[in-house]
């Protein structure tokens, strides 16, 4: 009777014993598993943060080559510790204009305003500053075209190593960056992030920024997202072949000598020169009035009338800009930017092989297709005073051509801020 009891007994703890250890096991099971579903949450959330950082670095790269279009040179940093909110200095380049030395802040972030970007699409997915380092030769007036493509900033292991500006993210931890408020988040002593925050390089880049493997307390901690660009991809995207400045660069200086201007007017109808490109010289001839610039003197247009605003300065109609290459180039490619005073921009390109029209004239933007409903969308509108560009324009059909005529369609009216020509093989941007 005894020896029963004892039996079961000891069948239930064993009983007892195997679901508890049945138990702990499925809570072990449960428990990684739920680990390795946060893991690759986590890793999926960090990779999809460092896709909308580099598609923000994108939309910054797009804006210096824009800037550097119409300005001639790159935009300093402005210091991380300015405050978004900041009554003054807020997104501005520091200092604002060219520099004849070095910039102020050569350590600091994407310069929003004078890129004419919002506040946020210069920071990165985390909602810190993306830190901007740009070359010193770049920020001098004229620097694009000044600049030799043998030089430039440096980023550890990367070649050439002549790069015009880096941006960089500081991932996850944002060790090194500065917050929007401008306060910094200091990076780890002697940890290879340091080099990152520093306002020349060599910067470093490591491909496992995607996935943190090392603690932020590691001086091996590393999680940075860099973009950069080479001096010679700079001038290709941005120095177009009117070289940068509409006037003070080039246009401001005829076969003659220097332009006389009148308020807005250039008093001439024809400016040849040099394009300090290999088109080598060039020549600007307008119809209907006289070679004029803007307020701002980043774009050039035809002056009518009494030519003392932007409104009469501006290429209307009415008015026509023709842009004819050295003797023996030809093209196959064009582009151009314009800054518009309109909320639509609509223009015909005629283009021209010794006076004689290549194809048929293009209208730019293509008129767009017949709506399927009855009532089709607006048209986007621009935002005024920034540059909007037009690539991979050429003849229809497609032909060699060395001059080009622009000339604004309904109530369209703008200045010409930049053009490049090109060749077939180019990337015509």
């Amino acid at each position: 009777m005894q020896t029963d009891r004892l039996f079961k007994l000891s069948t239930r703890r064993k009983f007892a014993g195997g679901a508890a250890l049945a138990m702990i096991a499925t809570l072990l099971v449960v428990a990684a598993t739920t680990l390795a579903i946060r893991m690759t949450r986590q890793v999926e959330d960090r990779t999809e943060r460092v896709s909308k950082t580099q598609a923000r670095m994108e939309r910054i790269r797009a804006a210096l080559h824009a800037y550097a279009a119409t300005q001639g040179r790159l935009p300093c940093p402005v210091a991380g510790a300015t405050s978004d909110e900041s009554a003054t200095g807020a997104g501005l380049a520091a200092p604002p204009g060219p520099s004849v030395t070095t910039c102020a802040a050569r350590d600091g972030t994407v310069p929003w305003v004078s890129l004419g970007l919002r506040s946020e699409e210069a920071q990165d997915a985390w909602g810190r500053k993306i830190s901007y380092r740009v070359f010193d030769d770049l920020v001098r007036d004229d620097g694009v075209k000044n600049t030799a493509s043998t030089n430039g900033l440096s980023v550890k292991d990367e070649a050439p190593n002549r790069f015009a500006w880096v941006l960089i993210s500081h991932g996850v931890s944002g060790l090194g960056a500065w917050l929007p408020n401008g306060q910094p988040i200091l990076p780890t002593p002697a940890s290879q992030e340091l080099a990152n925050t520093q306002p020349t390089g060599p910067f470093v880049r490591r491909e496992e920024s995607v996935v943190d493997l090392d603690p932020a307390t590691s001086p091996n901690h590393f999680d940075d997202v860099l973009m950069y660009e080479s001096v010679e991809d700079l001038k290709n995207h941005s120095s177009f072949d009117l070289n940068t400045k509409m006037t003070t660069s080039r246009l401001d200086f005829g076969p003659g000598g220097k332009i006389t201007y009148t308020d807005r007017n250039s008093n001439t109808a024809s400016i040849t020169f040099d394009s300090a490109t290999s088109w080598g010289v060039m020549n600007v001839a307008s119809t209907g009035g006289n070679i004029s610039r803007n307020a701002y003197g980043t774009g050039i247009g035809v002056c009518s009338g009494a030519c003392n605003d932007d409104a009469t300065a501006a290429l209307d109609a009415s008015k026509k800009l023709a842009f004819k290459l050295d003797v023996g180039k030809t093209a196959q490619k064009f582009s151009i930017g314009i800054l518009s005073i309109e909320p639509t921009v609509e223009f015909l390109l005629t283009f021209k092989n010794g006076g004689i029209p290549v194809g048929s004239s293009v209208r730019v933007p293509l008129p767009p297709p017949p709506p399927a409903l009855p009532d089709p969308p607006p048209p986007k509108p621009v935002e005024l005073g920034k540059l909007v560009k037009f690539d991979y324009l050429q003849p229809n059909p497609p032909g060699s051509f060395n001059e080009v005529e622009i000339q604004p369609l309904g109530t369209s009216r703008f200045f010409i801020a930049s053009i490049r020509f090109c060749t077939a093989a180019e990337n015509c941007n």
